[in-house]
C-alpha cells in the first residue's frame, strides 16, 4: 500500500540529492584522511620513554699518579688531563661543532597538503590542495649564520686553551708551594724543638733559683711562637697538598711526591714588551677577538633581516568540480613597522658590551702584569739581602753551638743563636717562595713561560 508521507519524503530527499546511498561514502570520504595522522600520534605516544642514567664517578686520575716524586711540568700536564672542571669545558666544544653543523645545514623545503570533502552536490570529488615552498630569507643568511657560528666554536677553543692554560700554572703553582713549604715545615719543626728544649732547661734552673722568673716567662713566650709557627706552616702545607689533589682530580687521601721547581733567576723584559707579548699570546685575549667577530656576524645577519626575502612556494590542487591547477606563490614581510630594528639593536648593543669586555681585560692583564712584576723583584731583593745576612748569622750559631758543648758558654746563649739562625732560614724561605708564585703569576699572565724565547 502506498504511503503518502513517506514516498513525498523520499521524493523530497532524491530531489535535494540527500539519497541513503551517498552516505557511506560520504563517511568514507571525510574519515579515511583522518586514520593516518590519527595512527601516527598514537604510534608517538607509545614509544616508550628510557630511564636516564648518570655518569658514574671514578677516581680516574690516581692510576696517573707514580711513587716517585713529579716535576712541575709533569703534574701540570696531569692537569690538564684529569681536571674535571677541563672535561666539562672540553664537552662545550662539541656543542660548539654541533652548532657549526646546524648552521651549515640547507634549510628544508616546505611542503603542505589539504582535503576537502564535499558535503552535498552531486558527481562531486574530494578537493586536494598541496604546495611546495622554500624559505629563501634562511638561504640568505646562511652564510652569516655560518661564520658567526665558526667564530664562536673559535671562542670556545680559546676559552679551553685559556682554562688549560690556569689549570697548568695552578699546578705549577702548587708543586711549587709544597716543595718550599716542605722546607720551611722542617726548619719550623726544628725552631720548635730548640725553643721547647731551652724552656726546659729555663724552668729547671728556676726550679733550682739560678734564674730569675722573668727568664721563665720570655722562654715560654719564645717557646709558644715556635710552635704556632710550626701549626701554621703543617696547615699551609696540607692546604696546598689538599688544592693539589682537587687539581688532579684524585682522592685527597693520596700524597702526592713532587720535586722543588727550578727558580727563574734571568732578567725581566721591560713592561711595554710583556704587555705586547700579553695581548698576542693570551688564549682569552683569542677568545675574546673571536667573540667580536662572531658578535659582528651577528649584526650583519640582524641587517640582512631588514628586508627579508620572501618564500616562493609551487601551489598544485583540484577542487570539487575535478577541476586542476597549478600555479607558483610568494610569501613575503612587509618591512613597514619592524624592519629588524630590534634584532640590530641588540645585536649592536651586544656587540659594544663585549667591545668594553676586551678592553677592561686588557687593562686588567697590564695591571697583573705590573703587579706580578714589583712583587718578583721585591721579593727577589729581600731575599738576597736575608741570604746576606744569614751567612754570619749560620757561622755565630755553629760557633756557640761548639762553644756551649765545651762548656765555654751556656746553653741558652747557644739556642739563641741557633732560633735566630733558624729565623732567618724560614725567612729566606719564605721569600723564596714569594718570588716563585711571583714569577708564576707573570707567567700565568703573559700566557707564556718567562724562559721562552720570543
Amino acid at each position: 500500500m502506498f504511503d503518502r508521507n513517506r514516498g513525498s519524503s523520499r521524493l523530497y530527499r532524491n530531489a535535494c540529492g540527500f539519497r541513503s546511498v551517498t552516505k557511506p561514502s560520504l563517511r568514507s570520504a571525510i574519515k579515511t584522511p583522518m586514520v593516518l595522522p590519527v595512527f601516527l600520534i598514537l604510534a608517538a605516544c607509545a614509544t616508550p620513554v628510557q630511564t636516564y642514567t648518570a655518569p658514574q664517578i671514578s677516581d680516574t686520575g690516581a692510576s696517573m699518579v707514580t711513587a716517585a716524586p713529579l716535576a712541575s711540568d709533569e703534574l701540570a700536564g696531569l692537569a690538564v688531563l684529569g681536571n674535571p672542571d677541563l672535561n666539562a669545558m672540553r664537552a662545550r666544544a662539541g656543542l660548539a661543532e654541533a652548532q657549526i653543523f646546524a648552521a651549515g645545514l640547507l634549510p628544508d623545503p616546505s611542503l603542505s597538503l589539504g582535503v576537502d570533502a564535499p558535503l552535498n552536490g552531486t558527481n562531486e570529488v574530494l578537493a586536494i590542495a598541496g604546495s611546495l615552498g622554500l624559505d629563501l630569507a634562511g638561504l640568505s643568511t646562511r652564510p652569516a649564520r655560518l661564520e658567526a657560528a665558526k667564530a664562536n666554536a673559535a671562542s670556545v677553543r680559546q676559552d679551553i686553551v685559556w682554562a688549560e692554560w690556569l689549570t697548568r700554572q695552578n699546578a705549577k703553582l702548587l708543586a711549587c708551594r709544597i716543595s718550599w713549604l716542605e722546607e720551611v715545615r722542617q726548619k719550623t719543626i726544628q725552631y720548635r724543638q730548640v725553643a721547647d728544649q731551652d724552656l726546659d732547661r729555663t724552668l729547671r734552673a728556676a726550679g733550682r733559683g739560678d734564674i730569675a722568673a722573668v727568664e721563665v716567662d720570655a722562654r715560654r713566650l719564645s717557646a709558644a711562637d715556635a710552635a704556632d709557627r710550626d701549626r701554621t706552616a703543617e696547615s699551609q702545607l696540607a692546604a696546598a697538598r689538599l688544592d693539589l689533589n682537587r687539581l688532579l682530580g684524585v682522592s685527597p687521601s693520596l700524597t702526592i711526591l713532587v720535586e722543588k721547581p727550578p727558580a727563574f733567576s734571568a732578567d725581566l723584559p721591560a713592561m711595554p714588551d710583556l704587555f705586547a707579548r700579553a695581548l698576542e699570546l693570551r688564549a682569552d685575549l683569542k677568545g675574546l677577538r673571536d667573540g667580536l667577530s662572531a658578535a659582528s656576524a651577528g649584526v650583519a645577519v640582524a641587517d640582512a633581516s631588514r628586508f627579508p626575502l620572501p618564500s616562493i612556494a609551487i601551489n598544485a590542487g583540484r577542487d570539487t568540480g575535478n577541476i586542476r591547477t597549478l600555479g607558483p606563490a610568494v610569501t613575503f614581510t612587509l618591512p613597514v613597522w619592524n624592519q629588524a630594528r630590534g634584532d640590530i639593536a641588540v645585536a649592536e648593543a651586544d656587540l659594544s658590551v663585549l667591545e668594553a669586555q676586551y678592553q677592561a681585560r686588557a687593562e686588567t692583564v697590564r695591571a697583573d702584569i705590573g703587579s706580578a712584576v714589583s712583587a718578583f723583584e721585591i721579593a727577589r731583593r729581600q731575599r738576597a739581602d736575608v741570604i746576606r745576612d744569614l751567612s754570619g748569622i749560620a757561622d755565630q750559631a755553629a760557633r756557640t753551638e761548639a762553644a756551649a758543648a765545651r762548656g765555654d758558654i751556656a746553653e741558652t746563649s747557644a739556642a739563641a743563636t741557633r732560633l735566630a739562625a733558624l729565623d732567618k732560614e724560614i725567612l729566606a724561605d719564605t721569600l723564596a717562595l714569594s718570588a716563585a708564585e711571583a714569577s708564576i703569576a707573570l707567567e700565568t699572565a703573559l700566557g707564556q713561560p718567562l724562559d721562552t724565547n720570543k
